[in-house]
C-alpha cells in the first residue's frame, strides 16, 4: 500500500509524493499526553475502514480535509508593507512553504464511524492517541482496510512517566460570538458556544475574552447598562474549565468618514457610544458610569476575583507623533484609575507595541518581534506580568502559524515563550470570520484597518465552521502541543535550570533562528520527557 505516516509536525498535502507505507511506527509521549498521527494514502472505491487494537488507549479519528491557500504571507518589508504577496517579483520566499495557490491539509473532521472517504485516489487520515495517564512501553495494531485489500500498521508507545501540568501557562484566542451565531444559525446558541469553548479549552486556554456591544446597552438616553445577556455564557465557560474573565476595551478609536478604523487618533472614544469623544466631561461620566456598573454585575455572581480587562488595544501602536502618544497615555491613565477604584482586584491587561504604557498595565502583552526589539524595557520592571502575541504578523522568518508557514513554526513558538519566561500567549484569530468569508473557499481575511493588504492565510482562524461543530485543524493541535512544551519547559526549568536552558538552545535561539527540523525536534522532545522523567 502506497502513502505515508508522520508523527512529526510537518504539513502533508494533496500532492505529497507517495512510498511504501511503513509498517512500524514509535513514538513517545508524556503519561498524560494526546499524539497525532497523520497517514496519507492511495486507495480505491469510495472510502477506507480503520480499525485498531490499542489498549490503554482512547483514539480520536478523523479526516483531513485539503483547505486553500491563494496567497502568500509578505515578508513584513517588500510590497510596499503588503501582509500577502499577489505577485512574487523575483524568487520565492524562503520563509514560505510553496509558491500559492496551493492547498494543504488542515482541517480535522470527526470520523462519525470509522470510515474515511477517498477523494481524487486518496485518503487522509489523522488519528490522535491519548495516553489516557499510564505511562510505560504500550503496543497496538492499526489495521487499514481498503476493498480486499488490507494491512497491519504496529505501534510503539513510549509514555514517560511525566504529566503535563494544567494551568501553569496562560492562554487567550480571541473568538467572535457573531461569527458562531452567522456560521450555526440552525443550531440552538448554548450548545454550539458550548462545543466552541470545548475546543478553545484543548489549546489550554485559561482566559475567555468577551467584546462587549451594544447589548449591553439598557437606555442609550439615559447612558444605563445591563450585562445579564452575558451570564448564560459566562457561566458555560466557567462550568468548562476556563476561569479568567477577559472583557474590554472600555475605549474605541471611532471611525473615519468612509467607515474604516481611525487608527491614527489622539482622541478615544466611549466604547459604547463611539460618537461621544471620552475626553469630554459626558464621556468621563458615561466611562465612570459603565465601569460601576459593570464592577456590581461581576460582584453580583462573584465574577469579580479573576478578571482581566483591556481599556484600549494596541494604544502605543499607530501614532502620527509624541504628542499624540501623550494624549492617549492621559486619557489611559484617567480610566485605569476608574477601574482600580470600583474594581480593585481586576488588572489591566493590553496588547502593546512598547514598554512605554508600562506604568498603567499590568500584564504587557506584545507582539513576539516588539517583545525582542524592546526586551530589555520589558524585563526590567520587576512586578509586571508579560505575556506575547502574533496578530497579523510578524511575517518572513519569523515563527507564526499561517497556512504557508511550515507546520512546526506555530509549536516552536511557545519554545520562545519558555526561554523569555513569558507566562501567556494570546492570538485574536480562533474563528474570526468576516460576514463574506468561507474559509473553504479562500483563507485570506479582509483589513478592516486601511493599513496593508488582506491578512495573511489562517491567521483570522485555528478552527472551521462545521456542519454543527468546529472543526479542528493540524495549526489548532501545533499550538496546543506548543502550550503543553512551555508548561512541561517551565516544569524542567524550576528542577534544573541548566538543562532546561540547554534543551531550549537546540530548538530556539530567537524567534527568527531556529531548529527547522521536525525530524530533530522530536528527539530533543523526547530528551525533555526523559529528563522530568528522570527528576
Amino acid at each position: 500500500m502506497k502513502g505515508i505516516l508522520t508523527g512529526r509536525e510537518e504539513f502533508l498535502y494533496p500532492d505529497t509524493e507517495l512510498g511504501e507505507l511503513r509498517q512500524e511506527y514509535v513514538f513517545s509521549a508524556a503519561a498524560n499526553g494526546k499524539k497525532g498521527i497523520q497517514i496519507l494514502l492511495e486507495a480505491s472505491g469510495e472510502e477506507i475502514e480503520l480499525e485498531w487494537d490499542l489498549p490503554e488507549l482512547s483514539v480520536e479519528l478523523y479526516q483531513m480535509k485539503a483547505i486553500p491557500v491563494e496567497y502568500n504571507t509578505g515578508n513584513g518589508v517588500a510590497q510596499g508593507g503588503s501582509m500577502v504577496v499577489e505577485n512574487w517579483e523575483d524568487s520565492m520566499g524562503e520563509y514560505v512553504t510553496r509558491k500559492a495557490p496551493f492547498f494543504v491539509y488542515d482541517c480535522l473532521i470527526p470520523a462519525k464511524n470509522q470510515k474515511i472517504p477517498v477523494i481524487e485516489g486518496r485518503v487522509a487520515v489523522y488519528l490522535c492517541l491519548d495516553q489516557k495517564n499510564i505511562s510505560g512501553l504500550k503496543k497496538g495494531t492499526l489495521i487499514i482496510k481498503n476493498g480486499n485489500e488490507e494491512m497491519k500498521i504496529h505501534l510503539c508507545i513510549k509514555a514517560y512517566d511525566v504529566k503535563i501540568p494544567e494551568g501553569t501557562f496562560s492562554v487567550s484566542n480571541w473568538f467572535s460570538l457573531a461569527a458562531m451565531e452567522r456560521m450555526h444559525k440552525k443550531m440552538n446558541f448554548s450548545e454550539i458556544l458550548r462545543k466552541y469553548v470545548r475546543a478553545m479549552k484543548r489549546t489550554h486556554q485559561t482566559a475567555f475574552f468577551l467584546e462587549f456591544d451594544q447589548r449591553c446597552v439598557k437606555d442609550s438616553e439615559q447612558k444605563e447598562f445591563d450585562f445579564e445577556y452575558l451570564t448564560p455564557m459566562i457561566r458555560i465557560f466557567k462550568e468548562e474549565g476556563i476561569s479568567t474573565l477577559e472583557i474590554g476595551p472600555i475605549l474605541s478609536r471611532g471611525y473615519q468618514k468612509d467607515g474604516r478604523l481611525d487608527m491614527y487618533t489622539a482622541e478615544f472614544r466611549c466604547g459604547m457610544f463611539p460618537e461621544i469623544l471620552f475626553s469630554s466631561e459626558e464621556g468621563k461620566e458615561i466611562t465612570e458610569k459603565y465601569i460601576l456598573s459593570l464592577a456590581g454585575y461581576l460582584e453580583k455572581y462573584g465574577w469579580n476575583e479573576d478578571v482581566l480587562i483591556h481599556i484600549h488595544d494596541e494604544p502605543d501602536v499607530h501614532y502620527e507623533n509624541e504628542t499624540t502618544l501623550e494624549k492617549r497615555r492621559q486619557q489611559y491613565h484617567l480610566v485605569r484609575e476608574m477601574i482600580k477604584r470600583r474594581m480593585p482586584k481586576a488588572r489591566v491587561i493590553e496588547a502593546v507595541g512598547t514598554a512605554k504604557f508600562k506604568d498603567e498595565i499590568d500584564v504587557l502583552v506584545p507582539v513576539t518581534s516588539c517583545y525582542e526589539n524592546h526586551r530589555e524595557a520589558f524585563d526590567q520592571y520587576a512586578g509586571k506580568e508579560v505575556w506575547n502575541y502574533v496578530c497579523c504578523g510578524p511575517e518572513g522568518k519569523w515563527l507564526n502559524r499561517f497556512l504557508d508557514f511550515a507546520l512546526i513554526k506555530g509549536r516552536i513558538l511557545f519554545w520562545g515563550f519558555a526561554k523569555y519566561k513569558i507566562s501567556g500567549f494570546l492570538h485574536w484569530g480562533f474563528n474570526q470570520f468576516p460576514e463574506q468569508m468561507d474559509p473553504f473557499k479562500g483563507t485570506s481575511c479582509y483589513n478592516p484597518t486601511g493599513i496593508g493588504s488582506n491578512f495573511p492565510c489562517g491567521d483570522a482562524f485555528i478552527v472551521y465552521p462545521g456542519k454543527d461543530e468546529p472543526w479542528l485543524s493540524m495549526r489548532l493541535e501545533a499550538q496546543r502541543q506548543g502550550a503543553e512544551d512551555a508548561m512541561l519547559l517551565q516544569m524542567l526549568a524550576e528542577r534544573k535550570p541548566e538543562k532546561a536552558e540547554q534543551l531550549i538552545g537546540k530548538v530556539f535561539s530567537s524567534n527568527t533562528v531556529y531548529e527547522e527540523s521536525p525530524e530533530q525536534f522530536e528527539k530533543t522532545y523526547e530528551e525533555l520527557l526523559k529528563e522530568l522523567s528522570d527528576c
